[in-house]
């Protein structure tokens, strides 16, 4: 019984939009997912959808309008959340893209100073049988 006589715009964080979605259900015949922010009488805040079609008789005289505003909020949640754990696992691969490189070079690094402390004992070793030799 609260809403019977009250301005709806005036429940919208933006009345001067809420009456544009209004107007467009008239001008239009309806409107869909139009995107307002509900200001809930104990003060708290609540992203909506606004979905309005205006009704008329057979002279094509209106009669009315539905309307109804579907509370998206946990859905807009839930899709911030999404982007950021997204955003993350992008991040975590980069590293991982990254640390796969960096151990490769550390391997390739390990396996090149064992083939030169391998080569420097030949080479030791050639001298030494030259240095025999003479």
């Amino acid at each position: 019984g609260e809403l019977i006589g009250t301005d709806f715009s005036d429940y919208f964080t933006e009345p001067d939009k809420a009456k544009e979605g209004y107007r467009l259900a008239f001008e239009r015949g309806s409107v869909t997912d139009y995107p307002l922010t509900l200001r809930r009488p104990d003060g708290t805040l609540s992203e909506v959808l606004y979905n309005a079609s205006v009704y008329r008789d057979e002279a094509g005289d209106v009669l009315g309008v539905f309307a109804a505003a579907r509370d998206v909020t946990e859905t807009r949640l839930a899709q911030a959340e999404l982007a950021r754990q997204s955003k993350e696992l992008d991040r975590l691969a980069e590293l991982e893209r990254f640390q796969r490189l960096t151990v490769g070079r550390e391997l390739k690094m390990i396996e090149l100073k064992k083939e030169i402390e391998s080569l420097r004992r030949l080479v030791q070793r050639d001298e030494g049988d030259s240095d025999d030799q003479r």
